[in-house]
Parts: structure tokens; C-alpha cells; sequence
């Protein structure tokens, strides 16, 4: 995070959103996305806000009934002086003010830092499912990773590219690579109709929705968790297959970095082997693949970012490697794919 120096951050654009805030503003800095304030009650994050009314009222009873539950050190919204959530500057773009803390951010490639988050992400799904058994809500089933509805997009995008007469570089590659991903993605299809659904009733509570290195910041003696934009009801294992797969694509897929990180999860949270076949299948999945589809289907067509022809060229350089992992869990955890 930059340091903003001055008065910098009380900027004249800017200055009737903090206004609007009981509080004085005595430092910033920049965060991702967002002004990092330190303030007379406490550290601050305000940052643009791109979602409806609706879902940050649910995002603030979330996180305080979260927090009665016993799982502090959350990034709590903050209303402004006439008790609102969302603060317009003077060209009516929206903000949002949330509390935050002074710490860092988890080190991707620290083992220790890594152990200590998966045993919050563990701590986050306990208190999550007494929040909703104590909601008692009643939960429609849905298919944890949408493999189905992924698949039929992968489809489509391989079969509008394929009638395109003149091919980028990107779609060129695209097509090449295709047919492997399919199958992967057909596979893993069967594999999650032949698992025993009365499994996944056990992991229903409250998930995160993003929750990496980014979402755990060490304050000096506790954790805190932010970045819950994504919250929602549903399985919660996909939080902790999401947390080891970004590990693993920054740590070259050090196997054994994911057992440990698994190790600590199961210490607090014990899983069984159907919940290990659970991670295996969604992590088959060719998760980045769809990514890199999604991505391109939403561009336009007439000049492809480089930065996607460089993510679909690494993803398949790095499949070899991924392979190489599910193998190993495989072996690892005693059952077959």
C-alpha cells in the first residue's frame, strides 16, 4: 500500500464523501481498489461501490450476526451520519465505507502464514453453520461448481470460434486445446452425479466466496478476515478447494504445502473421505479454462488482450503439473479418481 502524503487524500473530490463520516481522517493510504483511512475510531476502507442496495443491507446483517457468533475481526459496514450505507460523491458516484485493520496480508508462499488461514477458514465454516441452522433456513440443492452450466458455456464459445473464417492467434490456440479440456470437464460430471449427495448436506452453512491470501490480513496477535462481497449460503468445501488451488498456482503445485493446509483445516474441522473426493473432483474441474472462455466471450472480438493469449498459453503449460498434483492426492488420500 502507497502512503498518501499531505492532505492528499482529502481531496477536493472526495472530501464530501469523508464528510459524511463521524470521524477525523488523520493518515491514508492506497489499498486495492479502495483509500485505506486511519481515523479517530479506528482504521477504515472506503471504496467504490458497484452493487445494489439490496445486497449490502444483506452484507451488513451478515457480518453482524456473524459477528455474535463469535467470529470477530471482520470488515463490518459502516453507515454514514444519516444512518446509510452507500455515500455518493458529488458526481453521484456510490461508496462504501467498511471498518479494517492495520496488519499485512497473508504471505502465499509462507506455510506458516498459510496453516493459520486455513484454521480461520475452518473457524469461519463452524460459526458460518451454526448462523445458518440458527437462520433455519431450508437450502435447495444446487451442484456445487455449476459444472453443467460451465460445460454447455465452454461448448457454445468452442462452437462460435469455430465458425469464425478468419482466426486470432488466441482462437487458433483455443481450438487446439479444446477437446482435452472437454473431456476433463465431461469426467468430472460423472464423477460429481456418482457421489452420494446426503455428503454435501453436512457442508451447508455459510461460505465466503473469494476467500485467499488477500482476504487474510495478520494484525499482531489475531487474524482478520475481509473481502465478503461474495458471501452466500451453499458448500462450503469450494472455499477451501479455491483457497489451496490460487496456493498452489503460486507455489509451483507444492503438494505437500496443500496437505499441510488440509492438515489444519481437517485439526479443526474434520473431513472424511468423501470430503477429500469432494476437492479432488472440484479441482479437476478445468476451472481456468472456462475462466479464460468467459473472458474472452465477454471481449470484443475485433483485438484479443495479449494478457489472455498469455493466460490460456500458461494454463496449458501448467497442465502437466496439475496432473501431476491430482495424481498425487489420489495416492495420498487412498482412493482412485
Amino acid at each position: 500500500m502507497k502512503t498518501i502524503q499531505g492532505g492528499d487524500f482529502l481531496s477536493e473530490k472526495m472530501s464530501e464523501v469523508y464528510e459524511a463520516y463521524d470521524m477525523e481522517i488523520l493518515g491514508a493510504v492506497r489499498g486495492r481498489g479502495s483509500m485505506i483511512l486511519k481515523t479517530d475510531r479506528g482504521i477504515r476502507q472506503i471504496s467504490p461501490f458497484d452493487g445494489s442496495e439490496e445486497r449490502l443491507e444483506q452484507e451488513r446483517e451478515f457480518k453482524e450476526n456473524l459477528y455474535e457468533t463469535g467470529f470477530h475481526h471482520i470488515d463490518c459496514c459502516v453507515p454514514n451520519r444519516e444512518g446509510e450505507l452507500i455515500t455518493c460523491d458529488r458526481y453521484g458516484n456510490p461508496y462504501v465505507m467498511r471498518e479494517y485493520f492495520e496488519g499485512r496480508e497473508c504471505n502465499s508462499g509462507s506455510i506458516c502464514d498459510l496453516n493459520q488461514a486455513a484454521a480461520n477458514l475452518a473457524v469461519f465454516h463452524i460459526r458460518g453453520r451454526e448462523l445458518y441452522a440458527k437462520e433455519g433456513r431450508t437450502y435447495a440443492y444446487r451442484e456445487p461448481g455449476n459444472f453443467r452450466r460451465k460445460t454447455q458455456e465452454m461448448k457454445k464459445i468452442r462452437s462460435f470460434i469455430s465458425k469464425r473464417p478468419t482466426k486470432n492467434d488466441f482462437e487458433l490456440l483455443y481450438i487446439e486445446a479444446y477437446d482435452a479440456f472437454y473431456r476433463q470437464a465431461i469426467d468430472c460430471q460423472a464423477m460429481m452425479d456418482a457421489c452420494d449427495r446426503t455428503n454435501i448436506a453436512g457442508h451447508i452453512g455459510y461460505c465466503h466466496g473469494a476467500y485467499n491470501y488477500h482476504s487474510v490480513l495478520f494484525c499482531g496477535g489475531y487474524l482478520a478476515t475481509v473481502n465478503f462481497d461474495r458471501f452466500h449460503v451453499g458448500y462450503q468445501l469450494i472455499d477451501l478447494y479455491q483457497f489451496i488451488r490460487k496456493v498452489m498456482e503460486k507455489n509451483n503445485y507444492n503438494f505437500n504445502m496443500a496437505v499441510k493446509i488440509i492438515e489444519e483445516y481437517d485439526r479443526i474441522l474434520p473431513l472424511t473421505i468423501e470430503d477429500y473426493r469432494y476437492i479432488y473432483i472440484l479441482y479437476s474441474y478445468p476451472e481456468k479454462f472456462w475462466k479464460v472462455s468467459n473472458r474472452y466471450m465477454n471481449s470484443r472480438k475485433c483485438w484479443i488482450s495479449p494478457a489472455n493469449l498469455e493466460k490460456l498459453s500458461k494454463l496449458i503449460t501448467d497442465e502437466q503439473e496439475k496432473q501431476k498434483f491430482l495424481s498425487d492426492f489420489c495416492n495420498h488420500y487412498g482412493f482412485t479418481s
